[in-house]
């Protein structure tokens, strides 16, 4: 089990060891089902026009990074505390739905997978279940951190609502975000990796989390060595809904939530980018601000590369986890 900072590493090593052990395979078998990543930049020829000179890219390789961190996590005692289950019924909920999408976006040429309401919904349903697991915890292990105040709060049945905001957020966020090669996975695992050493640090908090914060950490960077640009598999709604909701889990269950705003600034500017532009058309006649959105696309069209884009945004991420960990007095 993860009790330092010395086995969260090994957990860590393990997860990106057996991420890149099974990568190769795992896309073989992606290709051979012909699951290859659909082009929907219908509306903005410039970005249609860049997608459609990348090679044909398998998806859904979420499932190899979340059945490596799910695995690696059990193995280093990410299933010896209620907490960790409850992670791990987030993931395979809120993966599901997003696998469902990704399978029906393959029924035809056109077609568009699953609206928004359901993967919504879901996202809140888990999100419901997990707050009420905090709810139904003793005081001092429901408290909530309040960043930079050195003390918390007891928000007792707000744990519910919250929760439900944070994972549908959090991992709407996340596929937002996943729109360039590496950008998402790599974001993901500088945040999780943030969450888990606050994890590590806290002697109110399950190490089943730091358990599954280095597992899943670990397995993104793995997986990094496949989706790096140029990607040889994307992540998918199934591996990017899953993370979103696996990131959202830990933050629950290490009373970490509010700081998650901060730590995973990337996707809170990433979904604040997209809703800004909603906004825009809708109420000043059809007037964008970006533009594309979400904002990654934006700096693209403006000149930036893809590959110096994505760094950059990595650096911005880790900025942002370290200013994260500043919040804890």
């Amino acid at each position: 089990m993860a009790q330092s900072l010395a086995d969260a590493a090994l957990v860590f090593l393990v997860g990106a060891g057996a991420s890149l052990a099974v990568g190769r395979a795992a896309i073989r078998q992606l290709s051979r089902w012909q699951v290859v990543a659909p082009v929907r930049y219908e509306d903005c020829p410039p970005l249609l026009a860049r997608q459609e000179a990348k090679p044909r890219t398998p998806t859904m390789g979420g499932l190899f990074v979340l059945g490596v961190g799910a695995a690696v996590a059990a193995a280093g005692g990410g299933l010896r505390h209620m907490d960790g289950w409850w992670v791990l019924a987030a993931i395979l909920g809120v993966g599901a739905v997003g696998l469902l999408d990704d399978v029906l976006k393959f029924r035809g040429q056109n077609a568009l997978g699953l609206r928004a309401a359901p993967k919504l919904l879901t996202a809140m349903a888990v999100g419901a279940g997990l707050g009420y697991a905090m709810w139904v915890k003793p005081a001092h292990e429901r408290a909530l951190e309040l960043p930079w105040l050195s003390r918390s709060l007891d928000v007792g049945w707000g744990w519910i609502p919250l929760a439900m905001f944070v994972v549908a957020g959090c991992a709407h966020a996340v596929n937002l975000t996943d729109g360039m090669d590496g950008l998402a996975a790599g974001c993901v695992a500088i945040a999780l990796a943030a969450v888990g050493l606050w994890a590590l640090s806290d002697g109110a908090t399950p190490r089943a989390i730091a358990a599954w914060c280095a597992a899943l950490s670990g397995a993104c960077v793995g997986f990094l060595w496949f989706n790096s640009f140029p990607a040889s598999v994307y992540l998918g709604d199934v591996g990017a809904l899953g993370l979103g909701c696996a990131l959202a889990a830990v933050s629950v269950f290490s009373r970490t939530a509010l700081w998650l705003a901060l730590i995973g600034g990337v996707f809170v500017i990433e979904a604040l980018s997209v809703m800004l532009q909603v906004a825009s058309y809708k109420w000043r006649h059809q007037q964008r601000i970006f533009r594309v959105a979400p904002i990654h696309h934006h700096f693209h069209l403006g000149g930036i590369s893809e590959p110096k884009l994505i760094v950059r945004f990595w650096i911005v991420g880790i900025l942002l986890a370290m200013a994260g960990l500043t919040a804890r007095q």
